[in-house]
């Protein structure tokens, strides 16, 4: 079985990431009963525009990926990686092998419904201000 984690660096040892498509990389793992040969793939879809999501999708379902560990996917990318019959988990806080191990034990829950569509790079600082601490003026 080969399950993909959401990562922010390129070993086993590294964090997760909460985010799928903008996630920096991804720790590829071969699992049985143990974990095996490992592959970090960097994901290209990071600075993407938009559709980020659906494009990482897809990598992962070149990559033959059986199991992705994120934080929520967005209905697109839900939507190809189902086509793929790619199970996705929720991930935890802590690093990349933790999690693989976590989902050995069966203790992730799948994530079954899509999270909310990420129209593009929004809510990434792309905003007017406004926000706390602003000062109104008038």
């Amino acid at each position: 079985m080969k399950i993909a984690v959401a990562a922010t660096g390129e070993n086993l040892d590294s964090g997760t990431s909460p985010v799928f498509g903008r996630c920096p990389y991804f720790i590829l793992a071969d699992v049985n009963d143990e974990i095996g040969e490992t592959k970090v793939v960097k994901n290209p879809a990071m600075m993407a525009g938009g559709g980020a999501g659906i494009q990482a999708a897809q990598l992962l379902a070149e990559e033959k990926v059986d199991v992705v560990i994120s934080g929520a996917v967005g209905p697109n990318a839900f939507e190809v990686l189902k086509r793929f019959n790619i199970k996705v988990y929720e991930i935890q806080p802590g690093t990349v092998e933790e999690n693989i191990n976590l989902y050995q034990k069966g203790e992730l829950e799948e994530i079954s419904v899509p999270g909310p569509e990420n129209r593009g790079r929004a809510g990434m600082g792309a905003g007017r201000g406004g926000g706390r601490g602003a000062r109104r003026r008038f």
